[in-house]
This record gives C-alpha cells, structure tokens and sequence, in this order.
C-alpha cells in the first residue's frame, strides 16, 4: 500500500462532501497505518497523541480489568473514529483498542487536528459535531438504562445481589479474601 492517503480517503464516507482543494490538505496531515490482527492501536491509561479514521478491518474495544482479564466493550469497523474524545479533551486513552483483523487506518495527531481546526477546516468541525452526537447517544442511552434500573427497584436489587453472590463466589473460589483484608 503506498504511504499516499487520498486514495483511501476517496473510498470512506468520512470524507464525503469534502471538495478535492479539501482533500489534498486533509491528506496532508493524515498518515496510513496498518495493524496485523492481535495488535494494539492504544492502551487504556496510556497517552492519546492522536485519533484515527478505520479504513478497513475489525477494531475491538476493550476495558482492561484486575488480573490481566479484558471486556470487549464494542467493535467498530469501517468509516468509524477512534480515539476522538481524548483528542477533544486532551485526556488519556479511555478503553484499549486492538485489530481483530488485518486493519488500515488513518492516523492524525492532536496537534495537526489543533492545526486544521485554527485553519476553520470544515473536517475539524465535522469530527467536533460527530463526537457531539456520539456523546449524545451515549447520554440518552445511559439514562434509559437508569430509567430502566429505576423504574423496579426490586429487580434492580435483585440483580445487584445476583452479581454479588457471582463476585463473592468467585473471591472464594480463587482465595482472594486476604487481598480484600477479609479472613
């Protein structure tokens, strides 16, 4: 694949509506990147130095938990952002993000984004406005499942005590009471 991201950009609906004058710049400060299955793209915690366009392939998100455990979160494929809102806040990676198969991507740093965004370059406003809906989606779906835990208190209880016998169950099964200061 060569290292030139027009092409790659011309086949993503990210990049619709944009003219060809637009393009050429966009694909200034985007860079190919490509991944082999099983590789990571950014690790929870770690520093987000920027955010990528998924060209092709299978993207796993994944919570990391105590013991090494994960939690896929979600899978994203084409035409989806990666790592947008830590380039909006400048925070540090929110979940791990690792191929779950051969991956192109497009990468663009906070930096070169900052650049596009002082230039009132019209994909720095369309990232702004996807991460707006994106977090909307995901206020309104948050407070439905709070809706939902609300509106019968007896079954959320009882499904707060299920997972406690499941979590104590399996503190005992691995002996981890010392750990919790419980003999």
């Amino acid at each position: 694949m060569k290292n030139d991201p027009l092409p790659v950009m011309l086949q993503l609906s990210v990049f619709e509506g944009f003219t060809r004058p637009e393009l050429d710049v966009l694909s200034s400060v985007f860079r190919i990147r490509q991944l082999k299955p099983g590789e990571v793209l950014g690790r929870e915690g770690s520093v987000a130095p920027s955010f990528f366009v998924l060209a092709s392939g299978i993207v796993s998100v994944l919570k990391e938990l105590e013991g090494g455990k994960r939690q896929r979160l979600a899978t994203v494929g084409k035409n989806s952002l990666i790592g947008q809102l830590e380039l909006i806040d400048g925070g540090k990676r929110a979940a791990t993000y690792e191929a779950a198969s051969p991956v192109v991507l497009l990468e663009c740093t906070r930096e070169d984004f900052e650049r596009l965004f002082r230039a009132n370059n019209p994909f720095a406003y369309k990232v702004l406005d996807f991460v707006i809906m994106d977090l909307s989606k995901r206020l309104r779906q948050a407070n439905k499942r709070l809706e939902d835990l609300l509106a019968d208190p007896g079954k959320t209880l009882g499904m707060m005590y299920d997972a406690f016998v499941e979590v104590g169950k399996a503190v005992h099964e691995t002996g981890e009471f010392s750990r919790l200061g419980v003999r």
